[in-house]
C-alpha cells in the first residue's frame, strides 16, 4: 500500500513537472496572448476594468462561473485573473491526461513512451491554441479531456471529476460543450458497453444503474448550472438587453443586414432613416436609442425573410464536398487561422481509426486456437469495436455537416471538435492495449502491435508538422506584437487623460488597414502591463452596448446617452484615419444637429482623435 501510494505521487510529480516544463517554455518563447476580442471584454467586465468594480455578468459566460471569477477579482485587483484561469484549464487538461497515462499503462519504459508521444503531440498539434487563448477551444480542451477520463478511468472519483469538468465547461460556454456533447456521449457509451461486457450477467444489472446515475447526475448539474444563470439574468433590464444580444447575434452572425436602398418601406415602418440604417452596418448602433431590442429583432427577421436561400438540398451537398475534401486534404498551414487547414489534425483522427479497426478485424481473424466460448467472446469485442468506430463517424460527420451548412466554422470550432474525436479515439486506444497487455489469450501481441504502430505514425505525423507549427505560432506572435504597438500606443494615451471620455468607432477598437498587416486586430497580451482600474472609453457598438453593464459605466462618467455625451465638452470620438465620418456627420443632421467634426490630436499616425460641435 505504501509502494502504490508513491508511486501514485510520483506519478503526479512527473505529470506536474513536464505540464509546468510546456508552460514555461511557451511563456519564455512567445508569451500568451487573448486570441479574440470577446475575451478581452469578458476580463474587462469581470476585473472592473469597464465598470470599476468587477461584474459577475459576464454575458458570454453563465453566470455563476462568471460571480465567482469576478469575486477572485476583488481579493486579487491587481492580477489577470481570467487570463490565469483560461490557461489553468488547458494546462489542467494536459495535467490530467499526463497522469491518467502515468498511472495506467504499462512499464516505466512505456510511460516514457507514452508521455514522450504526447508531448509531440502537443506540439505539433496544439500550440497555436496554447499561446492564442481562446474560451471556445478551452471548452473544446476540457470536454476533450472529459471524454478521454471517461474512456480511460475507473471509479467513483472519477466519474464525478468527469461530471465537474463537463459542468464547468458549460459554464465557461455552454452552445461549445452542448456542440460535443455527443462525442462525449460516445465515450460513455463505449465505456458502459466495455464495462458490462466484462461482468457476469446477475452483475451487468449494478453496472446499469451506476451509469445511470452517473446520467443523472450530470444533466441535473447542467440543469442546475442553467437555472441559476436564469435567475441571475431575470431582472426587467437583463431580460431586455438578452433580447437585445439573441437578436443582435441573429441579425451579425446569420443574416446579412438589408440595405436601405430597396427596403425604404420597411425601414420606414419602423421608424429608421438611412443615416440610422448606416449604423448597422458600421456596428456604431449604440449612438443611437431607438436602436433596442424591439428594433433590432424586427430587422433581423426582415433580413431572414428576404434573404435568397440556397435550397437546403444544394447546400448539403456543397457542405458534403467541402466535408470530403477537408478529410482528405493534409497540407501544411499557411496562416494561423486563414486560409484554414485541417492537417494534421485529420490525418492524427485518419491514423487513429485505421489502427482500431485493424486491431479489431484481426480480432475477429485471429482467435481459431482458441476455445469456442473465448472465441465467441474475442469476436464479439471485435465486432463491437467495429460497431462504435462506425457510430462515432456517423456523428462526427452530422456534427461537421451542421457546422459547414451553418457556415459557422473557425478554428476554434473545428478543431475542438477533432481534439475531441481524437481524445475518444486515443482513450479507446489506450484502453484497447491495456485491455491486450491484461489478457490470458493467445495471438494478442500481432493485434498489439498494431495499435502500438497507430500511436508511433501519430508521433511522426506530429514531428513532421513541429516545424511548420512552430513556425506559423512564431510568425503570427511576432506579427501581433507588431500590429498591437500603436494600438498600445493609443490605449495608453486615452488612459492617460483620464479628466475625458472616448468614444471609439467599433471597427477602429479592433483593427486599422495596414498594408502588411490585413487580416489582424488587436490581440492583447496576457499577464503584461496588467491594470484593473476604470477605463475611460468605450465602443458605439458591440455585444456589450445598451447592456445595464453600459449604463452603469456612463452613469459614472455622468453620461446619459452616447449622441448627447458627444457633444460635451470632455468627450470626444475616435476613429483611424482612413475610416469616414460621414456616417457620423450624416446622422446628427438627421436629429437636428448641425455638426463640425475638429481634429484635436492624433495618436501613433493612425487614430484620430475628434471632438464633436454643435454649431
Amino acid at each position: 500500500m505504501q509502494g502504490s501510494k508513491k508511486r501514485t505521487l510520483l506519478n503526479i510529480c512527473i505529470a506536474a513537472g513536464i505540464t509546468a516544463l510546456i508552460m514555461l517554455l511557451i511563456a519564455a518563447l512567445f508569451d500568451y496572448y487573448f486570441d479574440l476580442n470577446d475575451d478581452v471584454f469578458m476580463k474587462n467586465i469581470l476585473s472592473g476594468n469597464y465598470t470599476g468594480i468587477p461584474e459577475g455578468h459576464n454575458i458570454q459566460m453563465l453566470y455563476p462561473i462568471s460571480a465567482l471569477i469576478s469575486l477572485v477579482y476583488r481579493f486579487f485587483r491587481g492580477a489577470d485573473v481570467y487570463g490565469i484561469f483560461l490557461c489553468a484549464c488547458q494546462f489542467a487538461c494536459i495535467f490530467m491526461i499526463l497522469g491518467r497515462i502515468m498511472s495506467k499503462y504499462g512499464s516505466a519504459w512505456n510511460k516514457v513512451l507514452a508521455v514522450t508521444s504526447l508531448v509531440i503531440f502537443i506540439t505539433g498539434c496544439l500550440l497555436g491554441h496554447l499561446i492564442f487563448v481562446q474560451y471556445t477551444f478551452t471548452v473544446a480542451m476540457l470536454a476533450a479531456t472529459a471524454a478521454f477520463l471517461v474512456i480511460t478511468g475507473d471509479g467513483r472519483r472519477n466519474r464525478i471529476c468527469v461530471c465537474v469538468i463537463i459542468w464547468l465547461s458549460y459554464l465557461i460556454r455552454s452552445e461549445m460543450l452542448l456542440l460535443m456533447l455527443p462525442m462525449a456521449g460516445m465515450a460513455w457509451l463505449y465505456r458502459f458497453v466495455a464495462d458490462a461486457n466484462r461482468k457476469a450477467s446477475p452483475e451487468r444489472k449494478e453496472v446499469r444503474k451506476i451509469y445511470i446515475r452517473w446520467a443523472i447526475l450530470l444533466f441535473a448539474g447542467l440543469l442546475l448550472c442553467k437555472g441559476v444563470d436564469k435567475i441571475a439574468y431575470s431582472s426587467s433590464s437583463w431580460s431586455e438587453f438578452v433580447d437585445l444580444f439573441d437578436a443582435r447575434t441573429q441579425l451579425y452572425d446569420y443574416q446579412s443586414i438589408p440595405s436601405y436602398e430597396g427596403n425604404e418601406e420597411f425601414y420606414d415602418s419602423i421608424g429608421l432613416d438611412a443615416s440610422e440604417v448606416e449604423l448597422f452596418f458600421n456596428y456604431n448602433y449604440g449612438l443611437d436609442d431607438e436602436i433596442d431590442a424591439e428594433i433590432m429583432d424586427k430587422v433581423a427577421t426582415y433580413a431572414r425573410s428576404i434573404k435568397e436561400e440556397t435550397p437546403m438540398a444544394v447546400r448539403i451537398r456543397q457542405a458534403l464536398y467541402l466535408y470530403v475534401y477537408r478529410l482528405h486534404h493534409f497540407g501544411f498551414q499557411k496562416e494561423y487561422q486563414y486560409p484554414m487547414t485541417d492537417a494534421p489534425w485529420n490525418l492524427i483522427i485518419l491514423i487513429l481509426y485505421l489502427g482500431i479497426a485493424i486491431e479489431a478485424i484481426t480480432a475477429l481473424l485471429s482467435c481459431k486456437d482458441e476455445e469456442s466460448q473465448t472465441k465467441e467472446i474475442i469476436r464479439k469485442e471485435g465486432f463491437g469495436i467495429l460497431v462504435f468506430l462506425a457510430l462515432l463517424f456517423i456523428v462526427r460527420s452530422l456534427l461537421w455537416m451542421y457546422i459547414i451548412v451553418g457556415e459557422r466554422d473557425p478554428i476554434r470550432i473545428t478543431h475542438g471538435l477533432m481534439i475531441m474525436e481524437m481524445s475518444v479515439l486515443g482513450g479507446v486506444l489506450l484502453h484497447r492495449i491495456k485491455a491486450l497487455y491484461d489478457s490470458t489469450y493467445v495471438e494478442v501481441s500481432k493485434r498489439k502491435v498494431y495499435l502500438i504502430v497507430s500511436i508511433m505514425l501519430v508521433v511522426m505525423t506530429s514531428l513532421i508538422y513541429i516545424p511548420n507549427t512552430v513556425a506559423i505560432a512564431r510568425s503570427e506572435a511576432e506579427n501581433r506584437e507588431v500590429y498591437n504597438e500603436k494600438f498600445d500606443e493609443f490605449y495608453s494615451y486615452v488612459k492617460a487623460d483620464t479628466d475625458s471620455f472616448y468614444w471609439i468607432d467599433v471597427y477602429t477598437s479592433v483593427s486599422y488597414t495596414s498594408r502588411a498587416y490585413t487580416s489582424y486586430s488587436y490581440s492583447e497580451k496576457m499577464f503584461e502591463s496588467v491594470s484593473n482600474s476604470l477605463d475611460n472609453y468605450d465602443i458605439l457598438g458591440g455585444w456589450i452596448c445598451k447592456s445595464p453593464l453600459q449604463a452603469k459605466k456612463m452613469a459614472m462618467y455622468g453620461l446619459t446617452d452616447i449622441q448627447s455625451s458627444l457633444l460635451m465638452d470632455n468627450v470626444y470620438f475616435v476613429t483611424t484615419d482612413e475610416s469616414s465620418t460621414d456616417f457620423l456627420i450624416a446622422y446628427y443632421n438627421s436629429k437636428g444637429y448641425n455638426i463640425t467634426l475638429k481634429d484635436v490630436d492624433k495618436v501613433a499616425d493612425k487614430f484620430r482623435i475628434i471632438k464633436v460641435v454643435a454649431e
